[in-house]
């Protein structure tokens, strides 16, 4: 599916673009638009579109301003421009930004849909072209090369001398002042691996990310390099985001760890053997997720200094509980201070853990004869704590599942969120706001202290769901509201949630929905 996406600040073309797009045959999707450049990069970062259509002349942020950061950003775009200018300057500065195909207003159906399905078969043949096998020539040579000095850097065993003087011959930039490594689990070990790798290679080349290494198990290892923690954080978060994209055919699961950052050479060995290690634990705990080591590596330590993740005080009330109980005292550890502990996932499967055995104990007691272990096996089988220690959700429905199991012949669980501080600020936030109709995520991830790659990661991966998902859910939720118990007209509603077009909100609003806003009304008011 061809995910397409709309800039344009005049909303009877924005409309007319829409209705070809929509009506297209084939595997296209018209996955939103906006009116200008700055709002339509906020969204783009959470849709990830492979086509743009964009006009050049908008309010706030214009064409050529969004190519460029979007293009940073997000690679693999298409971009078509749509513009009542056929001047030759701005024909040329397109071309200098890697526009793909540029359409002079009025834009004719039947030429709009003849682009897009051009567009399509060019992403189809870049992929084709990506997982070819290249000829051994002296590029070749050179990369093996490559690959052999990132080994020794990983693996340590040379000084930092003869480690620049190698860089030097192989004309590889490796002096800075910062360095930070993210490892990629590629997954099945069935996969064939040379179109993986030839694939991955390519996605490294457009991004002139030239210090890596690729090991036979699918695991691959880049090296950023940089002034600052915060420098190498944002290159980081930004390329984990591309790279997760671009493989996502290829390799949908993608399991990632963020290094430490060291600030010499020789510090990179030690780096990697910590980041390999904690990606070998949480591999089948957080499975296709994005891991810090710094969260796991304090984890580590609480569960040692821990021992009883749940407490003796939980195990107390416990005793006296019902099932229906059981919820409200999980949701009560959750919001508790101490609740933050289990932020990680590495945590919250070892809680799974204790609680398993926990119930195993508890069904044991009411069951004399029976063996204890024989309990947990079947348990085991029944319940896949893997799976449900990778997200806040699952942790707690399995948690609570197992804990009434057990009160019921008795016992509990709880939850956490890796950034629950961040995230929370972060509803907050949205919640108060989100009638703005500049709020953005960009603005969101501004007001909570992170790069807007690394907020759109954590945000993601903690709530399950994009962060335009989640405001456009807020905004429909409020609308219903107002279409079941005001007489105000639709174009104030829209106004009133954070659309400034009726039409759009229409739009998005019958896309969540299945009707439009009126037709609810109607639906709602005879109800009552």
């Amino acid at each position: 599916m061809y995910q397409v996406f709309v800039v344009e600040d005049e909303l009877l073309i924005r409309q007319s673009i829409r209705n070809v797009i929509e009506q297209m045959p084939g595997p296209f999707s018209f996955c939103g638009e906006a009116s200008d450049g700055e709002m339509a990069l906020s969204m783009m970062q959470d849709l990830m579109p492979d086509i743009v259509l964009t006009d050049i002349r908008m309010p706030f942020l214009d064409g050529f301003e969004l190519i460029r950061h979007a293009k940073a950003m997000m690679p693999w775009l298409k971009i078509i421009i749509i513009s009542g200018y056929g001047d030759f300057e701005s024909a040329q500065k397109a071309i200098s930004l890697g526009v793909d195909q540029y359409l002079l207003k009025p834009i004719r159906p039947a030429e709009l849909t003849k682009v897009i399905e051009d567009m399509a078969r060019r992403i189809e043949e870049g992929k084709k072209k990506s997982a070819l096998p290249k000829g051994y020539d002296q590029d070749e040579v050179q990369q093996a090369l490559r690959q052999h000095f990132m080994q020794q850097l990983l693996y340590g065993g040379l000084n930092t001398a003869t480690l620049l003087e190698r860089a030097r011959a192989l004309e590889m930039d490796i002096v800075k002042p910062c360095y930070q490594l993210v490892l990629f689990d590629l997954g099945s070990e069935e996969m064939n691996h040379q179109p993986l790798r030839n694939t991955v290679e390519n996605i490294l080349e457009q991004q002139k990310l030239p210090l890596y290494y690729f090991g036979e198990a699918n695991q691959l290892t880049v090296l950023f390099c940089g002034q600052t923690q915060e420098e190498l954080s944002e290159k980081a978060y930004q390329f984990i985001n591309i790279f997760r994209h671009e493989m996502k055919e290829i390799c949908p699961v993608v399991t990632t760890v963020t290094g430490n950052v060291v600030q010499r050479l020789s510090g990179v060995c030690v780096s990697y053997k910590t980041a390999a290690d904690v990606l070998k634990k949480v591999y089948s705990v957080s499975v296709g997720q994005v891991v810090d080591v710094n969260d796991t590596a304090q984890i580590a330590v609480e569960m040692i200094e821990l021992g009883d993740p749940f407490g003796e005080e939980f195990r107390q009330k416990l005793q006296h509980a019902a099932a229906a109980d059981v919820p409200r005292l999980v949701d009560d550890v959750l919001e508790s201070p101490e609740g933050s502990r289990f932020g990680s996932m590495l945590m919250r499967y070892y809680a799974l853990l204790d609680l398993l055995k926990m119930t195993a104990q508890q069904i044991a007691r009411a069951t004399p004869g029976v063996d204890m272990k024989d309990i947990a096996t079947k348990l085991s089988d029944r319940h896949d704590i893997f799976a449900a220690s990778g997200r806040k959700e699952s942790f707690r429905e399995m948690a609570i599942q197992l804990l009434q199991q057990a009160v019921g012949m008795k016992q509990e669980s709880m939850t956490g969120v890796k950034y629950s501080h961040v995230i929370s600020k972060a509803e907050k936030y949205v919640a108060e706001n989100f009638c703005d109709p500049n709020i953005s995520l960009i603005s969101v991830a501004k007001y909570v202290g992170l790069s807007s790659a690394h907020f759109s990661t954590v945000f993601s991966q903690t709530l399950g769901r994009s962060f335009i998902n989640y405001l456009t859910a807020m905004r429909i939720e409020k609308a219903n509201e107002l279409l079941a118990k005001t007489n105000m007209k639709l174009s104030a509603i829209a106004m009133e949630i954070g659309y400034n077009e009726p039409n759009y909100f229409s739009h998005v609003f019958r896309k969540m929905e299945g009707m439009t806003p009126k037709e609810y009304r109607n639906l709602v008011q005879q109800d009552q």
